[in-house]
C-alpha cells in the first residue's frame, strides 16, 4: 500500500493522472461528435467544411479534417495537462490554439487575396498580348501560366485544367472568379467574359483594365499614406488621458482620489470613459477610407 501511495505521489503518477485526464476528454469529445442526434456533431462537420475551404483554397497539402482533428488533440492535451498540473498557462494556451488556427488561415486567405489583386493588371497585359497571337482565349490563358508567379500561376492552372476537362471557358473563369471572392477579381474576369461574348476588341479592353487597375493601387496607396499618419495622431491622443492620469497620480495621489471614492466621481470617469471610446471609434470611421 505504501508502495502505491510512493507511485502516485512520485512524477510517474501525476503523468498517469494528466494522461487518463486527457483520455477522458478525448472520449467524451468522441462520443459528442460521433453522436448523430447531438448538437456538437453538426457544428463539427460545418467546422471540418470551413478548414476544408480555407485549405483548398491555400492549395495546402493536408486537408481540413486532418487539421481539425489535430487541433482538437492539442487543445485536449494542454488543456488536461493544465488541469492536472494546476498550470493556467497550459490552460491559456489550450484556449490560444483552439482560436489560432482559423485565424491563421483566414489572415493567409486574406494575404493570398491581396497578393492575387496585385499581379492581375500584369497578367491582363501578358493576356493581352497573347491575344494578339493566339486568339483563342483559352490557349492564350495557357500560354500564360508558366510566365507568371503564385499565386496566381496556381489559379490558372486550375482554371486551364477545368477547361481541359470540359468546363466551358467562360465557366472556368467564373469559378476563379467565385472561388477567389474578391471584387477587383470579379470586375476583371466579368469584363473579360463580356468582351469576348460582345465581339469587341479584346485585347485592347485588356490593355484599358490593366490600366484602371494600376490607377486604383495608385490611389489606394495615397490614401494609405495619407491616412497613416491620421491614424498615428489617433493613437498619440487616445494614450494622452492616462498619461496624465498616471503622471498625475504619481505627483500627487490625493488629486485624483475624488473620482473613486464617491458616487459623483463614478459618473465623471463614466462618461470621460464613454466619450473616449466614442471619439476612438469615430476617428477609425473616419479614417477607414475606401476606394
Amino acid at each position: 500500500m505504501s508502495g502505491v501511495n510512493q507511485i502516485m505521489g512520485s512524477s510517474l503518477g501525476g503523468i498517469v493522472a494528466a494522461a487518463l485526464v486527457v483520455l477522458g476528454l478525448a472520449a467524451a469529445l468522441a462520443i459528442m461528435i460521433l453522436d448523430e442526434n447531438a448538437p456538437l456533431k453538426s457544428h463539427w462537420r460545418r467546422y471540418e467544411e470551413y478548414l476544408e475551404y480555407l485549405s483548398r483554397f491555400l492549395f495546402m497539402q493536408r486537408r481540413g479534417r486532418d487539421i481539425a482533428r489535430g487541433q482538437a488533440v492539442a487543445v485536449l492535451a494542454c488543456v488536461g495537462l493544465g488541469a492536472v498540473a494546476g498550470e493556467p498557462l497550459l490552460i491559456a494556451v489550450g484556449a490560444v490554439l483552439a482560436a489560432a488556427v482559423p485565424l491563421v488561415l483566414q489572415r493567409r486567405v486574406r494575404q493570398r487575396i491581396e497578393r492575387l489583386e496585385q499581379q492581375l493588371d500584369g497578367w491582363l497585359l501578358m493576356l493581352s498580348n497573347a491575344l494578339k497571337a493566339t486568339p483563342a482565349i483559352g490557349e492564350a490563358i495557357k500560354s500564360t501560366v508558366n510566365l507568371v508567379q503564385p499565386p496566381i500561376s496556381e489559379e490558372l492552372d486550375l482554371m486551364v485544367k477545368e477547361n481541359q476537362l470540359g468546363t466551358p471557358v467562360d465557366q472556368a473563369i467564373l469559378n476563379v472568379s467565385e472561388r477567389i471572392g474578391s471584387p477587383i477579381i470579379a470586375g476583371a474576369l466579368a469584363t473579360l467574359i463580356i468582351a469576348r461574348q460582345t465581339g469587341g476588341d479584346l485585347p485592347s479592353i485588356l490593355e484599358t483594365s490593366a490600366s484602371s487597375l494600376r490607377e486604383m493601387a495608385r490611389l489606394e496607396g495615397v490614401v494609405r499614406a495619407k491616412t497613416a499618419e491620421g491614424k498615428g495622431q489617433v493613437v498619440v491622443l487616445g494614450a494622452i488621458p492616462f498619461l496624465m492620469t498616471a503622471m498625475l497620480g504619481s505627483i500627487d495621489p490625493t488629486w485624483l482620489a475624488p473620482l473613486t471614492t464617491n458616487f459623483i466621481g463614478y459618473i465623471f470617469v463614466t462618461v470621460a470613459v464613454s466619450l473616449w471610446l466614442g471619439a476612438i471609434l469615430w476617428a477609425r470611421k473616419i479614417l477607414d477610407v475606401d476606394i
